[in-house]
């Protein structure tokens, strides 16, 4: 008899070890779980050149203050800036 041909490897996680038990190809290699999402803007993308999870999210930028009065402050459910300033009222 002979050996059975190693399968290839599809993943960049694929790790196949030999086991004598078995007469067979196991594949010990997993991908890599992929990270939590702690920001409203977390978007993991799978990089199979990295083998490794990647971050393509980033936060929105604020936008520019324009009036005395602009108070911008980020908003983790809508995953927005929200003015929370007001223009005073004109004097009667």
């Amino acid at each position: 008899g002979t050996q059975p041909v190693q399968p290839p490897a599809v993943n960049c996680w694929d790790n196949y070890q030999f086991n004598t038990t078995s007469c067979s190809w196991v594949n010990q290699g997993t991908q890599p779980v992929q990270p939590p999402v702690v920001n409203c803007w977390d978007n993991f993308q799978f990089n199979t050149t990295s083998c490794s999870w990647v971050n393509q999210g980033t936060q929105p930028v604020q936008p520019p203050v324009v009036n005395c009065w602009d108070n911008f402050q980020f908003n983790t459910t809508s995953c927005s800036w929200v003015n929370q300033g007001t223009q005073p009222v004109q004097p009667p």
